[in-house]
């Protein structure tokens, strides 16, 4: 199978970048190729990415240093994402993924507060990171590979459908692998919005990795499905025996590779097929939910999840999971974070009371909802009180 190809611009030189470009190379198992050139005049770089058959673009913001030839570019990134995006739009160029690939401290300082911007790029990848985490730099490029997957998958396999008699269900399932239970369960506004975007590549892929593939809901994390099944994973050797009964759930669509998931209808259909209870998950205790599938599968080795607060008033029907301390928690001892541009089908997010208390989170990143800010210490008080 041939490698992904990007096209790198930075004014950086290539001998500065190799450590870069190896790592994500590396984790990417030769899948991926990385090709760096410093700045040109931006028709000299769309004719490189066209002539050179690339599957996407990486882009650096900050372009002001001189190339080999002693000559500045002057423009940003920014600019150059916007001209190749009117290029595409304009099939002067093939529609493929644009990744911001930049120094923190630069997007932080002009990206972050350009919000027209923010729709140029497929994805950010921060370079600092990039170097000193594997798992960053492992995700990063898989996201890489995904995008340019999927782009090609949407140009060759879901454009083509648009406009004909197929149903939205087949002309997504090249990207999503769903089958009939999956779609007929899946939250429709999540379906309807996607199927408004078919004709924006660029969207409908940002849209499935962002708002579906990276978000809680409709799909749901090892961490998330373990809570609400009401296992302690740290305390059940038998959970990876018990999870190949679960494999028929698992997301294998686009950006699967990211890290396993599976779609919450699928695990709720298993539920109920298998009677494993009568009542729902979410009615139950952890300790009722592991009794019940233990009884149902035989699958021994499982523990159900304790309390972190041990005064008695702690909820045992855990739904959600912390989002800086990953704690379990039923949603009525969880604190809302303020997430105004959640999708309607994403599950919103929630801190832990003692996280929220301590101040142990980033309060820019997750800020607490406004009707939250007077219960964090009621709510932390009656978690704690004659207790930890």
């Amino acid at each position: 199978m041939m490698p992904i190809k990007y096209l790198y611009v930075d004014d950086d030189e290539t001998e500065k970048l190799e450590e870069l470009i190896t790592e994500l190379e590396f984790h990417a198992g030769g899948q991926l190729e990385i090709t760096h050139t410093q700045t040109r005049p931006m028709k000299d770089i769309q004719k490189m990415f066209s002539e050179g058959g690339f599957d996407g673009l990486m882009i650096d913001q900050k372009l002001d240093a001189a190339n080999e030839n002693g000559v500045v570019a002057g423009y940003w990134g920014t600019s150059l994402a916007q001209d190749c995006r009117t290029e595409m739009i304009g099939n002067q160029m093939v529609v493929a993924p644009i990744v911001l690939f930049s120094n923190e401290d630069v997007y932080v300082k002009y990206f972050d507060k350009d919000q027209s911007a923010h729709n140029l790029f497929d994805f950010t990848v921060g370079k600092t990171k990039v170097s000193k985490s594997e798992s960053y730099a492992h995700q990063a490029s898989h996201i890489l590979i995904g995008l340019a997957t999927s782009y090609k998958i949407a140009k060759e396999d879901v454009n083509p459908k648009i406009g004909s008699h197929a149903k939205i269900q087949e002309i997504l399932e090249p990207l999503l692998n769903w089958n009939d239970s999956v779609y007929k369960y899946c939250d429709k506004r999540f379906v309807e919005y996607a199927e408004s975007k078919l004709e924006d590549i660029h969207t409908l892929i940002s849209l499935i990795l962002h708002n579906l593939v990276r978000s809680a809901g409709i799909l749901v994390t090892e961490s998330m499905l373990a809570t609400r099944l009401g296992v302690d994973i740290n305390r059940s050797e038998g959970w990876e025996e018990f999870k190949t009964l679960l494999e028929d759930c698992k997301y294998k669509g686009v950006f699967s590779s990211l890290k396993d998931r599976w779609w919450f209808s699928s695990i709720e259909d298993w539920w109920y097929d298998n009677e494993i209870n009568d009542l729902p998950l979410r009615g139950l205790t952890a300790t009722q939910r592991v009794e019940s599938i233990i009884e149902a599968t035989g699958c021994s080795g499982l523990t159900p999840l304790v309390p972190k607060y041990t005064n008695g008033t702690q909820s045992e029907k855990y739904w959600v999971n912390c989002i800086v301390s990953d704690t379990p928690l039923d949603i009525c001892d969880a604190i809302l974070v303020s997430k105004p541009d959640l999708m309607s089908w994403e599950q919103p997010i929630y801190l832990d009371p003692q996280v929220t208390h301590d101040r142990e989170y980033d309060r820019d990143k997750y800020p607490v909802h406004k009707d939250y800010q007077d219960k964090v210490i009621p709510l932390y008080e009656r978690l704690t009180k004659d207790g930890d």
